[in-house]
């Protein structure tokens, strides 16, 4: 694996994948087009339901060949397993291999840390994902924030049968990011402390990702809305111009959540111009601030299990309603403030998220990666190695589930007793 051999990038994710990970991935191809570095796209075809399939990206010139020498693999830790079975491995093969990772929490699970030696380098979107991971991370940890550039929604409130009279608040989560981590419920209370019930002058409006496979979770956001009729939901999959034409219809976007791996929704509603409302906590709090968005305190608890993968050591923020209630009613009742907040916070987006200054960085890593740590490497080591080390630790994963089965216990009770009974040694293979 030579420096400048094919230099340039083949880039795989969830292409046309209408979510915050399919968006990210796209963040990346948008920045890397305004440098000058070869790259191809990748599409896994990852099986995804088709509710979140986003046709208008299609258009993007899709490749079946990965030429260049590196890889960029933009599948986040949930399915990486799964992507790795479906996936030739001669794919990685050859390559210098870089995952980019986001994650929401301040310890990086246990359970990933298997997927290291698949890559010679993480890139993430945040510092707050960079002390996370590279606490654990026997490889390099780069941060590659997300680029941000929407161009003008073409849908109106009437699109949306919308009332034009009505200040409009509106949140967004997606029931697979978790509704507990998306934290809407606190969004509602604070919605309620400054405006009461059935206020003819607002209105929030809380947009979702389809709930089919969370119904308990869809219940309980409905049933606590019941009562209010100030409170809509919009559970629909919408293509990327009918998002932020949604996002642009309201006055001011809020996210009470209780973790961000960067923020994304909270980055594209500063870019339109909008006065955002958010917890003071995680990745949001790198490209947001007093002077550009209207900050929410909090306190920090413990996690418990209610997140992917988290363990008992595990914290987030529970974010302060009455704080989150008085920073709605900043808003709503001095516009001239809140629109010059918003001025702002899009100034800054636009400005230090652009896929110009995005693209630049990357491109300088991406040569230097060519230029002086690829020439010190080995295609064994960098490749045959780490690919087969991954799959013994995959077996050995599933051994140890195997082995913690408890008719399996129970079988080797039985042939230690035989053992002890017969003076024996006997063992199956597949204790050790």
């Amino acid at each position: 694996m030579g420096s400048n051999a094919n230099f340039g990038v083949n880039i795989s994710g969830y292409i046309n994948k209408q979510f915050g990970l399919g968006e990210g991935v796209r963040s990346n191809i948008r920045a890397i087009k305004t440098t000058d570095v070869p790259y191809v796209i990748n599409d896994f075809n990852i099986t995804i339901s088709k509710h979140v399939m986003d046709e208008t990206q299609n258009a993007l010139a899709v490749s079946e060949e990965n030429p260049y020498n590196i890889n960029l693999v933009q599948i986040n830790i949930d399915r990486l397993h799964s992507v790795m079975q479906e996936t030739d491995k001669s794919y990685f093969q050859n390559k210098y291999n870089i995952a980019f990772w986001a994650w929401e929490l301040e310890n990086f699970p246990e359970e990933s840390k298997v997927f290291f030696s698949l890559f010679n380098e993480i890139w993430v979107p945040s510092n707050f994902c960079t002390e996370a991971i590279s606490k654990v991370s026997p490889v390099p940890v780069v941060k590659m924030m997300h680029s941000i550039e929407i161009e003008t929604p073409s849908y109106t409130r009437k699109d949306f049968n919308l009332p034009e009279d009505k200040f409009i608040f509106m949140t967004m989560f997606d029931y697979y990011s978790s509704i507990v981590r998306k934290n809407p419920i606190a969004t509602i209370e604070a919605y309620e402390k400054s405006f009461g019930k059935n206020n003819p002058d607002v209105l929030l409006l809380i947009k979702t990702s389809i709930s089919k496979e969370f119904s308990a979770e869809k219940k309980m956001l409905v049933d606590r809305i019941a009562d209010n009729k100030s409170i809509i939901i919009i559970e629909e999959i919408l293509e990327r111009d009918q998002l932020y034409s949604l996002m642009n219809c309201c006055d001011c976007f809020v996210s009470l959540h209780r973790s961000e791996g960067f923020g994304l929704t909270m980055a594209e509603a500063m870019y339109l111009g909008k006065p955002v409302i958010a917890t003071a906590y995680s990745a949001n709090t790198e490209f947001m601030n007093i002077n550009n968005s209207f900050p929410v305190k909090y306190t920090l608890i413990k996690t418990g299990d209610l997140y992917y993968f988290s363990t008992e050591k595990d914290i987030w923020a529970d974010a302060d309603v009455d704080h989150a209630s008085e920073q709605m009613s900043l808003v709503y009742n001095d516009k001239n403030i809140a629109a010059a907040i918003a001025q702002r916070g899009q100034s800054d987006v636009k400005k230090f998220l652009s896929p110009e200054i995005m693209g630049e960085k990357i491109k300088q890593r991406l040569e230097l990666i060519n230029r002086e740590i690829i020439p010190t490497l080995s295609n064994k080591t960098s490749n045959e190695e780490s690919l087969l080390k991954f799959e013994i630790k995959i077996l050995e994963e599933k051994l140890a589930k195997i082995r913690s089965l408890k008719p399996v216990q129970w079988k080797i009770q039985f042939k230690n007793l035989q053992n002890k009974l017969t003076g024996k040694k006997r063992k199956y293979f597949w204790e050790d």
